[in-house]
């Protein structure tokens, strides 16, 4: 596949978006949309709920509720995870894991 401008601009990978609590890892598959440096900075100046709502487009189907079942991605489900502040701390952390990993990975 040839590489274009428009390959950078609509670029969406996979990252493992990751917690811990009483020394146990927990993780699920975040997708994000990659963005350039002057959205990524604009967006940050706007706060972490505007920016999670342009970066993560979706997440895997290792993200349950309680009933351990897949949570849809949906704007419900969403927003009640952006009420978390260390959610939100965990998937912007993931996001700029991916943006610094991009060009050394297969995706």
């Amino acid at each position: 596949m040839a590489f274009s401008i428009v390959t950078m601009q609509n670029l969406e990978v996979k990252q493992p978006v990751k917690f811990i609590f009483d020394s146990d890892t927990h993780e699920f598959t975040g997708k994000f949309k990659l963005l350039d440096d002057d959205s990524n900075e604009q967006l940050a100046n706007g706060g972490d709920h505007d920016f999670i709502k342009k970066i993560l487009v979706g997440w895997g189907d290792d993200f349950v509720g309680e009933d351990d079942k897949p949570l849809p991605f949906n704007e419900e489900n969403l927003a009640a995870c952006l009420k978390i502040s260390w959610w939100r701390t965990a998937v912007i952390d993931a996001y700029f894991v991916a943006v610094a990993v991009a060009g050394r990975k297969n995706y």
